[in-house]
């Protein structure tokens, strides 16, 4: 190896880890497409793998890379790799080990957060302490766990998803309403504390409210943006029937609304970046397309062929992740920009 190659890799290499989405996202996908494989042997182990492995490693990954933009401040490549460490621990021994990989994420998160007095920002670091205590449930059966990510997404999706619509239709960017976002997840955690049909109902009102108002151009890296939201009211609805129905509507909240708005994410990141703004890769629209397929198999109760398509679906994601890890870093695209028409591309606090 020459020595610019040996050059060229060793800072593909650091960039590795001073790019938190890199590794974290990366455990995410994994979990992903391991998650599957343990649904008959080990159900137990099956959800804490969706719930803490998939989506709490995607959510480190986001919160991690949007705090410099909030606060100045990012994390260090030293603790991006500890939190990894703890990921694969919490793989390893699932249960209360899970844990300290939310704990050490809200550790992270915190200071930088007070000391910037961004006391509207607070929701991150107690999602990751809440995301800890949960771990420390003994089961899953409640589907607490798996409200508690909605209601994170009814914080950061109400206000992210308007905001790249506008980007991506070159729209003047709606005002935020953090009001309803905030009454929105209000009500899908009382429904977590207190399960009755009028929480989920005033939920799902507050969702489709919320989406009326939304700028409903729909370029191509839009269209990844609403089925997830839409799969969220929607699980949100069959939990208001929840001793019917309870694994359809679990499965429609992580595979459709987590999964869903987690691969809506990912596929900004490697979207590429035009005079337009974003535009989404085919194979994006691809692998979304197989998702939310899984996700209607598995209503259907076509156990195969939801797997099936699952597993494509991320397994495509793995291969662009992989792709996306081999060239340079650029910070990924995870808000919209407040200025007159959007660029996709914006650098402003989400």
């Amino acid at each position: 190896m020459t020595p610019a190659a040996t050059d060229a890799s060793a800072e593909l290499g650091a960039s590795f880890w001073r790019a938190p989405h890199r590794p974290l996202m990366l455990c995410a996908v994994l979990a992903a497409l391991a998650g599957p494989l343990l649904a008959a042997a080990d159900p137990q182990n099956h959800a804490r793998m969706m719930v803490f492995g998939f989506a709490g490693g995607a959510i480190a990954a986001y919160l991690l890379t949007v705090l410099p933009g909030w606060t100045g401040a990012r994390a260090s490549p030293a603790r991006v790799a500890l939190l990894t460490a703890l990921w694969l621990l919490g793989r390893l021994l699932p249960g209360p080990a899970e844990a300290p990989f939310f704990l050490l994420l809200a550790a992270t998160l915190a200071p930088p957060v007070l000391r910037a007095q961004l006391w509207d920002r607070l929701w991150a670091p107690l999602a990751a302490v809440l995301l800890a205590l949960a771990a420390l449930l003994p089961g899953l059966d409640s589907g607490v766990p798996p409200l508690l990510i909605a209601a994170l997404i009814a914080v950061v999706g109400g206000r992210a998803l308007p905001s790249f619509l506008a980007s991506a239709a070159r729209l003047p960017q709606p005002s935020d309403r953090p009001l309803i976002r905030i009454a929105t997840a209000l009500y899908i955690l009382g429904a977590a504390v207190l399960p009755h049909p009028g929480w989920y109902a005033a939920a799902v009102a507050a969702l489709a409210w919320q989406m009326l108002q939304w700028p409903l151009r729909l370029p191509p890296i839009g269209l990844l943006l609403l089925p997830p939201w839409l799969w969220l009211a929607a699980s949100l609805l069959l939990m208001m029937q929840w001793e019917q129905q309870p694994s359809l509507a679990l499965h429609t909240l992580t595979m459709g609304g987590i999964g869903g708005m987690i691969h809506a994410f990912l596929s900004r990141v490697f979207a590429r970046r035009t005079g337009a703004g974003l535009a989404a890769r085919p194979t994006s629209l691809a692998g979304a397309a197989l998702l939310h397929a899984a996700v209607i198999a598995r209503l259907a109760e076509m156990l195969p062929s939801a797997h099936a398509l699952w597993g494509a679906a991320w397994a495509i994601t793995l291969l662009q992740l992989i792709c996306h890890c081999r060239q340079p870093h650029r910070t990924p695209v995870f808000i919209g920009s407040r200025s007159g028409t959007a660029s996709g591309a914006g650098k402003t606090k989400p």
